[in-house]
């Protein structure tokens, strides 16, 4: 709910989203370090094969993106339209994957490996599968390269020291919840920040971006099942996180990787797709509460 408030905040007082813009680098070691904590407390969960893991991340950083961009060869698209929606998905998944994957009583470990692995391989596969896919978007991604890392260090260091001296902030960081909420208050910062650009998307072709939301609805949520379907024999805690790691990119990433360079189009499709990503977790909170959806979804294993 607060993710959805922060959006709405943003949109409605213009002071909050200027000021959710200019923390964002701030967000991003929020959302890594939130990660890395939810990871940590989780309960225990079933090993993580590298045969599983190694899955996960051809279908993830491969199989969707050339997937989808055979279809949308078929597809009378804008280029730059198209260029957007293939960007989307070769982000990575979100920073907050496994923050998520912990508020949804999946498998949090598994999010933050694929999560952590494929943001790690970003300097090379964006340009280089942007480059096959002749999407004719510049990158600057040595920059984009030493802030990742540096975001990444940075939180690792601090999950590291504050697991290693635990019984100092226990007041502060009880169990996982706690952890989960790190995240939260650094979605809440993306909330504020990316209403900037949806209200000036928005106000430029209402009718243009209310298509483009719908289309980055139906691509994020429609991934999702796409992936726990085909991953269904595996159990429902792991196919539902190969499901959040693949319909869930992390958008702004590309975004800043493109030094806001973006074409229009390109950049409203990218706006866009923050809205169904801050609003996932409400949604599928709401819909677990309905005994006709419920009903459908097997015990967790």
């Amino acid at each position: 709910m607060l993710l959805v408030i922060s959006l709405c905040a943003g949109l409605m007082i213009t002071p909050f989203a200027h000021l959710g813009y200019d923390l964002l680098p701030f967000s991003a070691f929020l959302l890594t370090l939130g990660s890395f904590l939810t990871a940590g407390l989780a309960p225990s969960e079933a090993s993580i094969r590298p045969l599983l893991m190694g899955v996960v991340l051809a279908w993830v950083g491969l199989v969707l993106p050339f997937a989808a961009a055979i279809l949308l060869s078929f597809a009378p698209l804008d280029p730059a339209l198209r260029a957007g929606v293939l960007l989307s998905l070769l982000a990575p998944p979100v920073g907050s994957a496994a923050a998520i994957a912990g508020m949804l009583g999946l498998r949090p470990r598994l999010a933050l490996l694929v999560s952590i692995a494929l943001t790690l391989l970003t300097p090379i596969s964006i340009p280089s599968f942007a480059t096959v896919l002749g999407l004719g978007i510049a990158f600057d991604m040595g920059g984009l390269a030493i802030r990742l890392f540096s975001i990444i260090g940075a939180a690792g260091l601090v999950a590291f020291l504050a697991m290693r001296f635990r019984r100092h902030v226990i007041p502060v960081l009880p169990d996982q919840s706690a952890a989960t909420g790190i995240a939260v208050v650094g979605l809440m910062i993306v909330g504020l920040a990316t209403s900037q650009g949806i209200r000036a998307q928005w106000t430029s072709n209402a009718l243009r971006f209310d298509v483009m939301l719908a289309a980055a609805i139906v691509f994020n949520f429609g991934l999702c099942v796409l992936a726990a379907v085909t991953f269904a024999r595996l159990g429902w805690q792991t196919a539902g996180t190969i499901g959040l790691v693949s319909g869930n990119r992390n958008v702004t990433l590309v975004w800043a990787a493109a030094s806001f360079g973006l074409p229009s189009l390109a950049e409203g499709y990218v706006a866009a797709c923050v809205i169904p990503v801050l609003a996932l977790p409400l949604i599928i909170k709401l819909c677990l509460r309905l005994p006709s959806f419920s009903r459908f979804i097997p015990q967790n294993r």
